[in-house]
């Protein structure tokens, strides 16, 4: 028979060796997530704690988790369970293991909660995730996670965060999932995709044969192979089921247990239960209502009886397999057994041993306020015993806390709890629709937030309780931050009207913070006097009542009412005082909107040097908070970024990241603004024609974003030469009509881009210049930092051009080129270059910029290269390509060793004539003859005869150099190596620095291609002569 403390595992060879090689592979660096799935008492147990018993064999530090499936369990219990067995490793690790410390309640002091708004939930994943790969860094560690069809949300998105810095490290985690157990849908999802990603093991039930060696060794009876096929089938092979079936067969013989198998594992649990004394029975429930609570103290408390009855009764229900023998402790071992337990006793018995539980724990709320999520679960199973009332409270004191640990999903479970059992009116179920909005909103669900705050606003509605009101409305309009107000909603602004009514002239925060937030709502929905008027009661309200976050809250939006380019000064000063009134209350939600307000007050004035050192710390800020809501405005500043610098490769990736993380915090701005990148990368790569479609893409989903008119939409590039023709002749009326707002300057570029695209005559020229003279000295955007559309005076230099004002248009440009370069904006710079050239050649005469056919320039400034050839010009960002063509630039017809141009010494080939200088003249000599086979192979492919027959006599030199220095080798080579890899590294770098010439400059790239050779020695070898300026 087994022994106690030996758990079998039988029939399970194969996972067994799975497990061992996985855990060598993890030992060598090569960590990974390994999901062990199956149905309840398939053995998921026993293989963990096998893979256990083999990673400490290997030596590898083994922490543990496990789920409990009470709801009143506290968030990331999981976790906590695996930092307290590290706890003591923490002292090292400073500050960023403080979050990681605050899940472990009396361990010490945690940081203050973060704004719930906030979530600053990225963070602690960070936090928990850096502790783990410290650990590691000492040696290979093992996460072993049971039961997490019983965590949270919260802690499977955590364990998601951690699984995608395990492949390169010695730190395995696996994880036990029961299939088939029902609850939170949510929560399955998020399983999937776990195992989805993860190295999967399924475990199904154990064969025949397997089923007899259990029978066996739990019991000592001997079934025939027929018997043990007849119990696998009735099993299902199911382990822990044959187990139970085996403990009958020890009591009466195999053919008994084959005609009495029940019908399910509870009932042979409950056989069981019939066999130990009615006050281990007794005992058992207790501890089975206890749940994560069931110490012996607890137990004791809760049966009346004294420590030694206690002992007793858990020995006799650890020697019936009912209990586990763990100090301290009266613990069941599996969670069918828990049921079975707990289901035996009468109901009424149950909810009273759940209110004793509940009065018991709520000693421990004072020093663990996670303590109140277990005590909330016992008193609603106490319910009516409990409460009602008391219950509601002590869910939404759990709530708070779950808040407070970033536990959202958890928090809006609580309040859902808490709902079902608060009276159908009045103030306390109001308060929980808001509470429970608010979770929900911060776990991305916009549409369950605002039915909850539909519901609040209808009972304030009833009640006549304006605070309410207004409570409902902020949080249906975008909750209690307002980051992200949504625009073109009729609830919205009903709503926040309703409440501005209900709130009457008494002066308070609610109404200062609904006038404020109302004024945005109406942005392209009322009147920019109404709106004004809002904005500035608000920002005066504020003042008056002396609340930085109402102060804050105004001025952002009196900073929305005042978009236009006339009030980029007053509105950098208005975010300046947003950012220091948040940073005064510690609401980072707060603080990033007004570093998102000053980042576009700064780019239209042109200081891109400030406005990038925004874009930095909003990146900072929004990484800690972990939120999709503000995450995504980090890539769209990243292209725009990309746009400004002309790597419009990167600006496409950006947007798409923009919007696909957008879209998972309900954002329509991501899906608008992510539209507009991709809008500049239409025009930057000539293909205007997927400007109109990318607006009609907008307009499909939000048809509110139709241009007023066609004759507006006519203006736009991209569209064919009859509708535009057309649109002409309202041009002037269509530019009056434009509103002074965010958009002004760049739809006016726009026009001057289709303007310059069509040749548009002088007069339409001169119209859309009038409108952009006043706002020369603004840098266009568009957008909250979208498109870096450039200096206004490029296009009024160009518009000049149009009309035939050439001085003008050299005035102009000459100011853009200024403001480009001081911008770092090489984009707009090689923009302005190209109009330079035009203005050049309607001079008839070389401008400046433009240098001769016979002359041409490389030359490097900072991170860029200025670059000119045949009249043209253009700027490169650096690469390592770009410095090796200049060398070779410089020195025409000259061989140059690929080591010199990769920076390796070149004294060694050149301070001897012995071994080392032969071995390595060989070995580049034959490179070279491939690479010419090569040359010869793609000419004769290309017809290109001139190109043929130079790479033919070059051949013809190296093989009778090599035939005259063969015979000095023979021994090996110990630079073939270094000069083959400085050959293609050299290779790839010209290449690739050539490519993003042509990208610029077609006609240089095209040259450069035809007369750089490269190879173990690059040469470059014009066709004609060329000077150039280095």
């Amino acid at each position: 028979m087994a022994t106690a403390g030996e758990p079998l595992l039988l029939g399970r060879d194969a996972v067994r060796a799975r497990l061992s090689e996985r855990l060598a592979r993890a030992a060598r660096g090569q960590g990974g997530l390994v999901w062990v799935s199956g149905e309840a008492g398939i053995g998921k147990t026993r293989i963990l704690g096998e893979a256990r018993r083999l990673a400490e064999d290997l030596g590898f530090r083994v922490l543990l988790g496990s789920g409990w499936e009470d709801t009143g369990t506290p968030p990331f219990w999981l976790w906590a369970q695996v930092l307290r067995d590290a706890a003591t490793e923490y002292d090292d690790l400073g500050p960023r293991a403080a979050p990681a410390l605050a899940l472990l309640p009396g361990a010490r002091p945690g940081p203050e909660p973060a704004d719930p708004a906030g979530g600053d939930r990225f963070t602690l994943f960070d936090s928990v995730c850096s502790v783990l790969e410290r650990l590691a860094g000492e040696g290979p560690v093992l996460v072993v996670l049971d039961d997490v069809h019983w965590t949270d949300a919260g802690s499977l998105r955590l364990l998601g965060f951690v699984e995608r810095v395990l492949a390169h490290r010695p730190l395995l985690v696996l994880a036990a999932w029961r299939d088939h157990e029902p609850g939170d849908p949510g929560l399955a999802e998020l399983a999937d995709g776990l195992a989805a990603r993860a190295e999967r093991i399924a475990l199904v039930g154990l064969d025949p044969e397997a089923v007899g060696l259990l029978v066996r060794a739990e019991s000592g009876v001997e079934l025939a192979a027929e018997q043990a096929r007849q119990v696998c089938e009735r099993s299902g092979g199911n382990p822990l089921f044959v187990a139970e079936l085996a403990r009958l067969a020890a009591d009466r013989g195999s053919g008994a247990v084959l005609a009495e198998v029940p019908g399910s594992a509870t009932a042979v649990i409950r056989r069981r239960l019939g066999r130990v004394s009615q006050d281990c029975h007794e005992l058992l429930v207790a501890a089975a209502v206890a749940g994560t609570a069931s110490t012996v103290d607890v137990v004791q408390r809760l049966t009346g009886r004294s420590p030694e009855e206690v002992v007793a009764l858990v020995d006799e229900a650890v020697a019936a397999g009912l209990a586990r023998d763990v100090p301290g402790r009266v613990e069941l071992p599996h969670a069918l057994v828990r049921a079975a337990v707990a289901g035996s006793a009468p109901a009424g018995r149950v909810r009273e041993l759940h209110r004793a539980v509940a009065d018991l724990l709520c000693g421990r709320l004072d020093d663990d306020p996670t303590a109140a999520a277990e005590v909330a679960e016992h008193l609603h199973r106490a319910l009516p015993l409990a409460d009602p009332a008391e219950a509601v409270a002590m869910s939404r004191r759990a709530a708070a806390a779950a808040m407070a640990r970033h536990a959202w999903e958890d928090a809006a479970e609580h309040l859902t709890t808490a709902l079902a059992v608060a009276p159908t009116s009045g103030d306390v179920r109001r308060q929980v629709l808001l509470e429970r909005g608010a979770a929900v909103l911060a776990h991305e669900d916009l549409d369950a937030a605002r039915a909850d705050f539909v519901e609040a606003a209808r009972l304030a509605r009833v009640a006549g309780d304006a605070d309410g009101m207004a409570d409902a409305a902020l949080g249906f309009a975008a909750g209690i931050s307002g980051f992200e107000v949504r625009l073109w909603d009729r609830a919205q602004l009903d709503l926040l009207e309703e409440a501005l009514l209900m709130l009457g002239e008494r002066e308070s925060v609610a109404r200062a913070d609904v006038m404020a937030r109302l004024s945005v709502a109406l942005s392209f929905a009322g009147s920019s006097e109404r709106r004004s008027e809002l904005a500035e009661g608000a920002v005066a309200l504020a003042r008056r009542l002396g609340d930085p976050r109402a102060v804050a809250h105004a001025l952002a939006a009196r900073c929305d009412t005042m978009a236009g380019p006339a009030w980029s000064e007053r509105r950098e000063a208005d975010a300046a005082e947003v950012i220091a009134c948040a940073r005064e209350v510690g609401d980072r939600g707060l603080e990033l909107l007004g570093l998102r307000l000053r980042i576009v007050a700064r780019a239209e004035q042109g200081d891109l040097l400030a406005a990038r050192s925004d874009m930095a710390a909003f990146e900072a800020a929004a990484s800690t908070v972990g939120q999709p809501l503000y995450s995504w405005y980090v890539p769209l500043f990243r292209g725009f970024i990309a746009h400004l610098e002309g790597d419009i490769a990167q600006v496409r990736r950006c947007a798409d990241e923009a919007e696909q993380v957008g879209r998972r915090a309900g954002s329509h701005n991501a899906v608008i603004l992510a539209a507009v990148q991709r809008s500049w990368i239409a025009i930057e790569e000539g293909h205007e024609e997927d400007v109109l479609r990318e607006l009609a893409g907008l307009i499909d989903l939000f048809a509110e974003t139709a241009p007023a008119g066609q004759g507006f939409v006519g203006l736009f590039p991209g569209q064919p030469r009859a509708v535009r023709e057309a649109a002409l002749p309202g041009i002037e009326a269509a530019v009056a009509s434009l509103p002074d707002d965010a958009e002004l300057i760049s739809n006016l570029c726009l026009m001057a881009v289709a303007a310059v695209m069509n040749d548009d005559p002088p007069w339409a020229a001169a119209v859309v210049r009038r409108a952009l003279e006043p706002w020369a000295d603004r840098f266009a955007v568009d957008g909250i930092v979208a498109g870096a559309i450039g200096p206004v005076t490029r296009y009024l230099g160009e518009l000049a051009l149009l009309e035939g004002d050439l001085d003008g248009a050299e005035s102009y440009l000459a100011r853009a080129a200024g403001a480009a370069a001081a911008a770092g904006a090489s984009r707009s710079g090689h923009h302005v270059r190209a109009a330079q050239a035009r203005l050049a050649r309607l001079r008839g005469e070389q401008a400046a910029s433009a240098p001769s056919a016979s002359v041409a320039r490389f030359s490097r400034d900072g991170q860029f290269w200025q670059v000119a050839f045949g009249g043209a010009s253009g700027v490169v960002r650096h690469v390592k390509g770009m410095t090796d063509l200049s060398v070779l630039l410089a020195r025409p017809g000259a061989e140059v060793h690929a080591l010199d141009l990769a920076g390796a010494p070149a004294a060694p080939r050149e301070a001897d004539t012995g071994p080392v200088l032969d071995d390595r003249a060989r070995a580049a000599y034959k490179v070279r003859l491939e690479e010419l086979d090569e040359e010869i192979d793609g000419a004769a492919l290309d017809d290109d005869r001139e190109r043929q027959v130079r790479a033919e006599e070059e051949r013809s030199f190296l093989l009778a150099e090599l035939g005259a220095a063969y015979g000095l080798g023979g021994r090996a080579r110990r630079t073939g190596a270094a000069a083959e890899r400085a050959r293609s590294a050299v290779t790839w770098r010209i290449r690739d620095a050539i490519r993003r010439i042509e990208e610029v400059h077609p006609d240089l790239g095209e040259h450069l291609r035809r007369s750089v050779r490269t190879g173990t020695f690059c040469r470059y070898d014009p066709e004609r002569p060329v000077t150039w300026e280095t």
